[in-house]
């Protein structure tokens, strides 16, 4: 098992939402999930710290024998996940650090893209501390967001109770995911 799937796992034992997920291990399980799905992610997974391992967004458009032969080459499995199809409910990505002291920097991009390319874009970042309202606004007018959504990110991490010190995850303006949920939770630490 990919150190990406366990993860999803352990955050959906502790009741935190995830996308549908699925790990496969051959070419016959990539093309099944297809023909059930038509628009979904396909994220390369290993059970050591390898970062920045491919990453493919699949619309009936790319050839999966060729992705499954490079994820074996890598000793790779596949994480395919069913997110890709509600791009267009996004609201924002996030990516949100807390400290010792409960304040924190949350960054934010609204562009309807996966996570991992949040950074290719100007980020709006609040900094504030969990407990009070009084925040600071870097590229404010960079993002659509509103207060609200700024206040159901820290409700969330309230929510759970400060457990990590780093989240990412996207809101969305629907309920989605296994728990349905308006909050996706991609990493945590």
């Amino acid at each position: 098992m990919g150190l990406k799937t366990n993860n999803l796992r352990n955050l959906l034992n502790e009741g935190i939402n995830v996308f549908e997920f699925k790990e496969v291990f051959n070419l016959e399980e990539l093309i099944n999930y297809s023909k059930l799905n038509n628009k979904f992610t396909i994220r390369f997974d290993r059970n050591d710290n390898i970062y920045n391992l491919p990453f493919y967004k699949y619309d009936n458009n790319l050839d999966l024998k060729e992705i499954y032969n490079e994820a074996k080459s890598m000793n790779c499995t596949l994480l395919l996940s069913n997110g890709y199809k509600y791009d267009n409910n996004l609201l924002f990505n996030f990516v949100i650090d807390i400290d010792s002291n409960n304040n924190f920097i949350l960054e934010l991009c609204d562009k309807k893209i996966p996570l991992r390319d949040m950074y290719k874009n100007t980020t709006t970042i609040i900094k504030g501390n969990l407990f009070n309202n009084n925040y600071e606004y870097i590229n404010k007018d960079n993002n659509i967001y509103t207060i609200e959504d700024i206040k159901k990110v820290i409700d969330f991490v309230l929510k759970i109770e400060i457990k990590y010190h780093y989240i990412e995850g996207t809101l969305y303006n629907m309920e989605l995911g296994l728990l349905n949920k308006d909050i996706i939770v991609w990493e945590t630490k």
